[in-house]
């Protein structure tokens, strides 16, 4: 006959494990207290993406090999679309070379370039390239006649264009952080700070944020909004009587004004104060605020645009504002950790 199990036993059995239970919640209790979720918004092109690889080099030491080794073709298509761009443009202004020579050479660049497999034609035409990249026209054009933001990214990545074409190139950081690629749905970022587990949840831009799916977020511990500087003078899609920069306006005011959100700490970046800097020279702030009378000088002008942020927000005490670059990785660390130091004081 089997041995039999007493009644004390059974009853120490069902506390051990009655205690691993309350254990294992209680350490999971703990855990979510030490977790911050912060969830990032900001309109396409607003500089936000670059701003979450920025934390992924800051507090994850970069991107794996195998990630990089993915964009090594975004960064190739990257190229693609600045050659195919600057052409497109100078056709549209009836720009042309004086040599039949370079007209030949525009023409093959142009059909080859649009092919499917472009990210591989342009290794195969990285002469080509490279000669049309260095004429002196094709340069003067970048930068009098297109916007200085394209025109920059344009430069970085002509001037790379023997690293990135040749056969063994692998992207490097920066090269990572200064391409454009679209976020697509919601990217998460998981780092640790000061003892504390962070979740950045990174939302692809929207020009219309519906408040049906701002409600999937509402237990987060801030908001973090970036807003792009150099749109101010870009005519938005939706309304051609106002900039880009209102677009942004108004995403921020319906954001901050959601029931959900409205003692949630909120973290503003006015990104891209380098370009804003280089537009404002040719461009006055007038065009996207009429009702600005001051003088166009860059300290002034931001202190204005700063107050027309903040006057969407009900409660400024809880609003923290940054003018940022987003590709300077020292500075935006500098910014990034004195941020993440107000959402811990706050939570």
């Amino acid at each position: 006959m089997g041995v039999g199990i007493s009644t004390h036993e059974m009853e120490q059995a069902a506390r051990r494990r009655s205690k691993t239970i309350d254990d294992g919640l209680e350490a999971e209790r703990l855990r979510q207290a030490r977790t911050v979720r912060v969830l990032m918004l900001g309109l396409q092109g607003a500089g936000k993406s670059t701003l979450a690889k920025q934390v992924r080099m800051i507090h994850e030491k970069g991107f794996p090999d195998k990630e990089k080794a993915l964009y090594r073709e975004i960064v190739r298509q990257n190229v693609v679309s600045a050659v195919l761009g600057v052409l497109q443009e100078m056709e549209a202004q009836e720009v042309a070379f004086d040599t039949d020579q370079m007209q030949q050479t525009c023409l093959a660049i142009k059909e080859r370039l649009t092919s499917a497999d472009s990210h591989l034609a342009v290794v195969d035409m990285r002469h080509q390239v490279s000669m049309l990249t260095s004429q002196k026209l094709f340069r003067d054009f970048m930068d009098d006649r297109m916007d200085p933001e394209v025109s920059q990214i344009n430069h970085y990545l002509f001037r790379s264009l023997d690293k990135i074409l040749s056969d063994a190139y692998a992207p490097s950081d920066y090269d990572i952080l200064r391409v454009r690629q679209k976020t697509a749905g919601l990217n998460e970022i998981l780092f640790h700070f000061k003892g504390f587990e962070f979740r950045l949840c990174d939302v692809d831009g929207h020009s219309s944020v519906k408040k049906k799916w701002l409600q999937n977020f509402e237990n987060v511990s801030a908001i973090l909004f970036t807003a792009s500087l150099g749109t101010y003078d870009i005519r938005s899609k939706e309304n051609e009587e106002q900039t880009e920069i209102h677009d942004a306006l108004r995403v921020f005011t319906t954001v901050t004004g959601h029931d959900g959100f409205l003692r949630t700490p909120i973290i503003l970046f006015l990104n891209k104060k380098d370009i804003f800097q280089l537009k404002l020279k040719k461009t006055p702030l007038t065009t996207a605020f009429p009702d600005y009378k001051g003088k166009n000088e860059f300290q002034e002008v931001c202190q204005f645009v700063q107050r027309k942020f903040e006057s969407c927000v009900t409660n400024p005490d809880r609003l923290t504002v940054h003018f940022t670059n987003a590709t300077d990785t020292a500075a935006i660390r500098s910014v990034f950790d004195s941020s993440l130091a107000v959402i811990l004081e706050s939570t």
